[in-house]
């Protein structure tokens, strides 16, 4: 019951970060439609799901932290999920970077580029899984 107990107070924890950060999202969101300004939602909708990421990992990482062992590193979980991963949810910045900043802005298919992959389910599930990944990649 204790286990349940822990794991069920955690879910209300997580629960309630996303519906606060959905929230700021739709506020956010509603700010760059009045005010044209899209970087603070747009550095917002791809930082979100790394915290929630993060935050999945985080009751076995408070486990593990309780454990007296010796910390290890997965070099390769890094290089094979976090890498790829980080490249998916940093690929709207780059192709924002490019857009604006380069000669390459003019052309329309950056800007079809940037709405296909900022704010698609494929980048939100590659934050979570990158947040999860950044924490799981220590262990005891």
């Amino acid at each position: 019951m204790k286990r349940f107990m822990y794991y069920f107070v955690w879910v209300l924890f997580i629960g309630f970060i996303c519906y606060l950060g959905s929230h700021y999202y739709m506020s956010l969101k509603s700010i760059a439609k009045e005010t044209f300004d899209n970087k603070l939602f747009f550095i917002y909708s791809l930082i979100f799901p790394v915290i929630i990421g993060m935050l999945l990992k985080l009751p076995v990482l408070v486990k593990d932290i309780k454990q007296q062992k010796k910390w290890t590193f997965d070099w390769v979980k890094l290089l094979a999920i976090g890498t790829p991963t980080f490249f998916i949810v940093t690929s709207p910045v780059w192709i924002y970077l490019i857009w604006t900043y380069t000669s390459f802005g003019e052309h329309s298919i950056f800007t079809d580029l940037l709405r296909i992959t900022s704010n698609t389910p494929f980048t939100t599930a590659a934050g979570i899984a990158l947040g999860y990944c950044l924490l799981d990649i220590l262990k005891r």
